[in-house]
């Protein structure tokens, strides 16, 4: 009788085992960039919008303890994520069924955004790259309470974000930019 309980557990283990064994599905692109880097960004921008002097450089006056401290912590997040992002081993924008932020603003479309990351995975992951390397600044200068090297840095996190967006999830807007630059406007990636 033993015996034949073991025959019959020892397959269920070995099927249980097994199940236990598969890796997680790597995260997407697009869950990453919705679920970390867009709302810990938003949160950074947050932070330091209302701390902002006339000149647009931050005031240290008006930041506190508990805040500088707040803005390490979004950054590293943020930073965080990037180099999720960076080290990503396939560029999977989205599940199957799933739509993206924005889908169809623009003109882009989860397929096309896949297009420009199959096509360009190397410039993403440097884009990522960047992102990651400026947060890890923030982060330095946040936890030193230094407004005057962070000032920089938050200004250009925007556009660190759309130079990435422009390249992969609408660069039909690119030649737009580029008019806007010639004719010396306000540049929304800058």
């Amino acid at each position: 009788m033993r015996t034949r309980y073991l025959v019959m557990i020892a397959p269920a283990l070995t099927l249980l085992s097994a199940c236990q064994n598969e890796p997680p599905a790597e995260p997407t692109v697009h869950d990453i960039m919705k679920n970390k880097v867009d709302v810990n960004a938003d949160a950074l921008w947050d932070l330091t919008n209302p701390a902002l002097a006339n000149d647009a450089s931050l005031d240290p006056a008006k930041v506190d303890d508990a805040t500088w401290d707040k803005m390490a912590m979004r950054a590293q997040a943020v930073g965080d994520a990037a180099g999720e992002l960076a080290h990503l081993k396939t560029l999977k924008l989205i599940n199957p069924g799933d739509k993206i932020a924005d889908q169809g603003t623009f003109g882009n479309q989860p397929a096309d955004v896949q297009a420009h990351l199959d096509r360009n995975p190397d410039d993403f992951r440097q884009f990522a790259g960047v992102l990651q390397a400026d947060m890890a600044d923030v982060v330095k200068y946040s936890k030193a309470h230094d407004a005057k090297k962070l000032t920089p840095l938050i200004d250009r996190l925007d556009g660190v974000c759309e130079n990435c967006h422009l390249e992969f999830w609408y660069p039909e807007q690119k030649a737009y930019i580029e008019k806007i630059r010639k004719a010396g406007g306000n540049d929304p990636t800058s």
